[in-house]
Order: C-alpha cells, then sequence, then structure tokens
C-alpha cells in the first residue's frame, strides 16, 4: 500500500502538470504572442466592429435564406423534380463555403488591408506543424467510433440520405462536404480571430467560439459538447500557429469518417462501394 501512494501521487502530479500545459500555458503563451494594442485607433476599433456585425449578418443569413434561395434560384425541375434532395444539399454545402469565405475575405481585404496570408491562410511551417492534424484527428477518433452506431448519430449522418444509392453521388456529395468546412474554418480560426486579435488578444476565441457552439445545437447533444472542447483547441492551434490548415484537415477528415461509419452500421457503404 504504501508503495501504490507515491506511485498514485506522481501520476495525479504529472495530469496536474499536464492539464497546465494545455490550458494555463497556451492563454499565457497566446497573451505573450498576441498582446492587445492599447494604441489602436478608434478607426480600427470600429473596422473590426464592422467585421464582426458583417459575421452576425452571415451567419443570420446562412440560417434564413438558404433554403429559400435554392427554391428561388434554381430551375423548378431542380428545386422541385426527383433529385431536388441531392441538388439542395450540394447547393447548402457550396453556399456555404461561399458566404462563410467571400463576405469576410473581401473585408478583411479592402477594409482592413488584411492577406489572405495573415487570415490564417500561410502554408509557412505547415509541414512543421503536420503533426497537430495526425494527433487531433487520432484523440477524436475513438470518440467517434464509440458515437457511430448511436440512434441519433445514424439519424443526423450524412446529411445527404440517399448517399449510399450512388457511388458518384456520393463522392460527389463528400467533397461539397468538405468544401462547407473549409468556408466554416476560414470564417471562426480565420477572419473571427485574425481580424480582431490586435485589439482583443486571445479574448478572440472565447467570441469565436459562442457562435461556432451555436452552430451544433440542431445535432446530439454529445456533438454539441464537443463543439465546446474542439471550438477551444483549433482556436488555440490556430492563433498559436498562424495557419486555420489543421483545423480544415480535422474537421473535413472527422466528418468523412462519421459519414462512412453512419453508412456502415446502416448497412450500404459496402454495397456502395462495390457499384
Amino acid at each position: 500500500m504504501s508503495g501504490g501512494l507515491p506511485k498514485a501521487t506522481e501520476a495525479v502530479s504529472g495530469l496536474r502538470r499536464l492539464w497546465l500545459l494545455l490550458t494555463v500555458e497556451q492563454w499565457r503563451a497566446l497573451r505573450r504572442q498576441y498582446p492587445i494594442d492599447p494604441d489602436a485607433s478608434d478607426s480600427l476599433q470600429l473596422r473590426v466592429l464592422g467585421l464582426y456585425l458583417l459575421a452576425a449578418l452571415v451567419l443570420m443569413v446562412n440560417d434564413y435564406w438558404i433554403v429559400d434561395s435554392f427554391r428561388a434560384l434554381l430551375p423548378k425541375d431542380i428545386s422541385r423534380g426527383p433529385d431536388r434532395e441531392f441538388y439542395r444539399r450540394i447547393w447548402w454545402a457550396w453556399f456555404l463555403f461561399l458566404s462563410y469565405s467571400v463576405p469576410l475575405a473581401l473585408y478583411a481585404r479592402l477594409v482592413l488591408g488584411m492577406r489572405l496570408a495573415e487570415l490564417g491562410l500561410s502554408g509557412r511551417g505547415f509541414l512543421r506543424h503536420a503533426w497537430i492534424y495526425g494527433l487531433g484527428f487520432l484523440v477524436v477518433l475513438p470518440l467517434v467510433v464509440m458515437v457511430s452506431d448511436d440512434p441519433s448519430f445514424l439519424k443526423t449522418y450524412p446529411f445527404y440520405k440517399k448517399a449510399g444509392e450512388s457511388l458518384s453521388r456520393l463522392l460527389i456529395w463528400e467533397l461539397s462536404y468538405a468544401a462547407q468546412f473549409v468556408g466554416l474554418e476560414f470564417f471562426f480560426r480565420g477572419a473571427m480571430l485574425f481580424c480582431g486579435v490586435r485589439l482583443l488578444g486571445p479574448w478572440v476565441i472565447p467570441l469565436m467560439l459562442f457562435p461556432y457552439m451555436m452552430l451544433h445545437f440542431s445535432k446530439p447533444e454529445l456533438e454539441c459538447l464537443g463543439s465546446i472542447i474542439a471550438g477551444l483547441a483549433l482556436g488555440v492551434v490556430s492563433l498559436r500557429t498562424g495557419s486555420i490548415y489543421a483545423g480544415m484537415l480535422i474537421h473535413i477528415s472527422v466528418a468523412w469518417t462519421m459519414d462512412a461509419l453512419a453508412l456502415h452500421h446502416k448497412g450500404v457503404l459496402e454495397k456502395v462501394l462495390s457499384l
């Protein structure tokens, strides 16, 4: 008994050090890396405020107009035809890609004078940070596998419910789905972080986190909870590395894995791959 107590104490101490390294130390590092500028001009503050107001408008448009735009802008034989579910999902994915990326990218460039590389789209150091992608995926993968046969999970994924009926349409859907995540990562971990970090320092992370988590309200409860942890972690990684590519790769890999597992548990993945 006496020999086991020091080992247990040492283990607890090690876990505490790891926890501090992943939380407090990362926050301190971000504060050193991105000190708040006390001399930022009123003009800059107003322009950054404008970006966040634009971001709020984009989220509103995505929620209220995406379905109506599909019906209003596309021909009736597409929007109301027998394949409307397929086209609706493809429209949804590319609508989000454009709405998440174009407005804030243009605003950042034309109003804030920021280049895309300053918004997390820099390839510098990508290979050096590639291990973050691998580690992040390996951490999430067991959790995804564990919940992949849950009824609420199978009811939700894939978003395109007929994905298992055609290999070509499955591939088109998954590529479009990935494009949506590219836009999403640029919006939340790119523009929302890097455009305001000079004024707010690392506090841009919780500013980004709340609306990001709210996007998951319609999804399974555990996934919504996970979005808080993932959003926080990806925000830290983006600011520390100056790049959003790790977040993009993790998000796309996890999403594709979730769809594949859902189709597998529904008994259609093997069938569609053999077509």
